[in-house]
């Protein structure tokens, strides 16, 4: 009796019933790859898509975070704009000649408002309960005021360098230093009236001639005297002098209206009213001043005007010289809302590219190791029948060859 019929027959049927089985799995779990050894290229292929699904889906949730930090500051620095304008026009409405004693004094209330208000908006906390603007130090109030009423900066400068989509990566740490760090005056020079003078006249920088010349003086250490003289015809003039040494001289036009322009060290500088007789001014070096310090300076001002013309041209000098300084601090604090603004957009940019390339990866995990319904079903019913058939086929050859041997 020859076996080979039997023998083939049932190897083709165990093949079949294996890959019915297989089929029925795959339709069973949506999936045709389980393990390496079912397919180790798709497998492996899938575990990479995997794997960049996740590295991505964690950089779209280190973002939450940052963003929450981002649109705080972009907030607080509106709020601080708008104190800061709202100072600025209070100096300049002082400055005018028919402000009276009390109008002063409800000037100061609302700068000393202004500074509370900017006081709060430097300690702006997130969502999620971080400090804004503390640098590295999120969970560190950052600027405090002591019983002296001075305000410190007790945060950092630290950078948080965080990536929010592959190779792009930004600070993710605002400092505080944006409320401390601009200089006194136009930033190169800081001008003072001498607490002696008798006449009604103020020195206010106004402007750089020469970038290079006031960068020396602003980095060196020595200030500038500007004394004022009347002459045997009763015309005025100023002398300029450093460390002892004459440097500028010039006629003043101190006729009611009128302004004489002076430059000194690069700096350009503007003079009005009428001096006195050896009145003078003190140019020094600028230096940093925290803007509570500034807003400060302006509400002492505020609150002690004086009476007489000379007691108004020292108020005049202070504000003056104050909105040099406020002018820094509105370029500083629109700059740094613009880099948040930039950086915000960054982050919103890389957490939708991230989310397309994270659906991207999911959808080629899912052709390599999913199984395709519709063409599984086709093949299963294919198989089925064909072994059905086949298995019947078996029935009657098998029952054809025994009843050849009877």
């Amino acid at each position: 009796m020859d076996t080979t019929f039997y023998a083939m027959s049932g190897q083709s049927f165990t093949a079949q019933e294996t890959r019915i089985t297989e089929l029925e799995q795959q339709l069973s779990s949506g999936r045709k790859v389980d393990t390496a050894a079912a397919d180790p290229a798709a497998y492996t292929g899938a575990q990479e898509d995997n794997s960049t699904v996740q590295k991505l889906d964690a950089m779209n949730a280190s973002q939450v975070n940052i963003k929450q930090t981002l649109g705080s500051a972009t907030t607080a620095l509106g709020d601080v704009s708008t104190a800061l304008n709202h100072i600025n026009s209070i100096a300049l409405q002082a400055m005018n000649a028919t402000t009276s004693g009390a109008d002063f004094h409800a000037l100061g209330d609302q700068v000393e408002a202004g500074l509370h208000q900017i006081l709060s908006l430097a300690n702006t906390q997130s969502s999620n309960g971080n400090y804004v603007f503390s640098g590295t130090a999120k969970q560190t109030q950052p600027f405090i005021q002591t019983t002296s009423g001075s305000v410190n900066y007790v945060g950092n400068d630290g950078t948080s360098s965080v990536e929010i989509s592959p190779g792009v990566t930004v600070n993710a740490a605002l400092s505080g230093s944006i409320f401390t760090k601009v200089s006194t005056g136009n930033g190169y020079a800081s001008v003072s009236a001498t607490s002696s003078n008798s006449g009604a006249s103020t020195l206010v920088a106004s402007g750089v001639v020469d970038a290079s010349a006031a960068m020396a003086f602003h980095d060196g250490t020595s200030p500038i005297t500007v004394g004022f003289s009347t002459l045997a015809d009763g015309s005025k003039s100023y002398t300029a002098t450093s460390g002892g040494t004459t440097i500028a001289t010039g006629p003043v036009d101190d006729t009611e209206g009128a302004d004489t322009t002076l430059t000194l060290e690069g700096v350009q500088f503007t003079f009005s009213g009428q001096p006195a007789n050896g009145d003078s001014f003190t140019i020094a070096p600028a230096r940093p001043q925290s803007i509570f310090d500034l807003v400060k300076q302006i509400r002492t001002a505020l609150a002690e005007p004086g009476s007489t013309p000379a007691a108004r041209a020292q108020t005049h000098q202070i504000l003056g010289n104050a909105l040099g300084s406020l002018t820094g601090y509105q370029h500083q604090i629109s700059g740094a809302s613009a880099k948040v603004g930039v950086i915000l957009q960054a982050t919103n940019t890389a957490a939708n590219a991230n989310t397309q390339a994270s659906t991207n990866a999911q959808t080629d995990a899912s052709n390599l190791v999913s199984a395709n319904i519709p063409k599984v079903l086709t093949e299963l019913q294919d198989r089925t029948s064909a072994l059905q058939a086949a298995m019947k086929a078996f029935s009657v050859a098998s029952q054809l060859t025994l009843f050849k041997y009877l």
